[in-house]
């Protein structure tokens, strides 16, 4: 008996801890030596559906309203509407919430200790109090009154954009953003996350836009398995998907509007479009771009000469290195012929742009080849 209720104590300690905190706050608002946080839970069939943002101050006279106020306006994607201190509407990204409902409001004294308060405008802020918006009152069938669920850190969409991407991969009219985030931070606390630029004509899937990126850079490796990604490695970098652990897919317009998808061959990419891959329970973070090499030098690809090109039934490549295989590409980096012979046969591939991935026991290197 005494095991039994140590056994409960032991659960009941290390739940209260997994609990969200203000260390896992990313997006904060004003300034101060005071702290206060919102949690705002849309209730809807996306995922995510909760958000978290953090509010710094010093004026003891402010309230939930103002604390709301001040995200709304240091959001570019929060929408809220607050007329004479009754909460009518709090939009953020693609969450809208319709108006046949009321939010129903929250505070407490952490994320997941929370009642229902008199109102935003009558609850004050307090230094380390959590405050929370949660759509639904119960006056639909699909509502409930009920606090927020334990939400992820609201991301700013300013932090990152396709602008900081110096390389870009494939060819074509529309660009397309794949974040990579390995869950892990680095020595001095940055994510281990990673951007890639792709560029196509049409549209795209997520799966061609990771054999593009596979195609061209010889760090990057992945397979899949049941529209899932199974496994993935940048450099140093690796998951595999065993147990609880796996790769998240995320689709999104920027850093901050990711929506959870659940087929990675269902993913369809247009211009503009992000894909977002995490490995564990944080959403695709702030990437790195300065550390990824896109390229092979210029010294190694000398090594190779192709011709003629462009071509219209052969392409030879003349190496003195031993070759282990030959893939060609698409420019929508769907795989098109697989081969180990120096003299290929592209008859059969349609007029435009291909990329030759060439393997050998010293290099991976890809050259661009015309098919007329």
């Amino acid at each position: 008996m005494k095991k039994s209720i140590l056994f409960l104590l032991l659960f009941i300690f290390q739940f209260s801890f997994a609990q969200l905190t203000e260390n896992d706050v990313k997006f904060w608002v004003g300034t101060g030596s005071k702290k206060a946080y919102l949690i705002a839970d849309f209730n809807d069939s996306d995922n995510p559906t909760s958000y978290v943002w953090g509010y710094r101050f010093d004026d003891a006279n402010l309230t939930m309203e103002d604390l709301i106020n001040a995200i709304d306006a240091a959001d570019s994607k929060v929408t809220a509407e607050v007329p004479s201190g009754f909460l009518y509407s709090f939009d953020y990204n693609h969450h809208t919430p319709n108006t046949d409902d009321y939010w129903s409001t929250w505070s407490g004294t952490s994320s997941n200790n929370m009642t229902t308060n008199n109102g935003v405008n009558n609850d004050p802020l307090v230094d380390g109090k959590w405050y929370g918006l949660s759509y639904g009152y119960g006056f639909t069938p699909v509502t409930t009154l009920g606090p927020p669920s334990t939400p992820v850190p609201a991301y700013n969409s300013a932090w990152f954009n396709s602008s900081q991407i110096i390389n870009w991969i494939g060819t074509g009219s529309n660009k397309s953003v794949v974040v990579i985030d390995f869950n892990t931070n680095n020595s001095n606390g940055n994510a281990d996350s990673f951007a890639f630029g792709i560029q196509y004509n049409g549209t795209i899937t997520a799966e061609q836009a990771l054999q593009l990126i596979d195609s061209q850079v010889s760090e990057f490796n992945y397979t899949s398995a049941a529209s899932q990604i199974s496994a993935l490695s940048l450099n140093n970098f690796s998951g595999n998907a065993t147990g609880n652990h796996s790769w998240k897919l995320y689709k999104g317009k920027d850093l901050s509007s990711w929506r959870g998808q659940t087929n990675l061959s269902q993913i369809q990419l247009v211009n503009n479009d992000w894909f977002g891959l995490s490995f564990g329970t944080r959403i695709p973070f702030t990437p790195n771009v300065t550390n990824i090499t896109l390229s092979v030098s210029d010294a190694v690809k000398q090594n190779f000469k192709i011709y003629p090109n462009p071509a219209s039934n052969f392409v030879i490549i003349e190496t003195q290195d031993t070759i282990k295989d030959i893939n060609i590409y698409s420019i929508s980096g769907q795989k098109v012929i697989n081969t180990q012979n120096k003299k290929i046969n592209i008859q059969s591939l349609q007029s435009g742009i291909y990329f030759v991935e060439i393997k050998t026991e010293k290099s991976v290197t890809t050259h661009k080849i015309i098919k007329k």
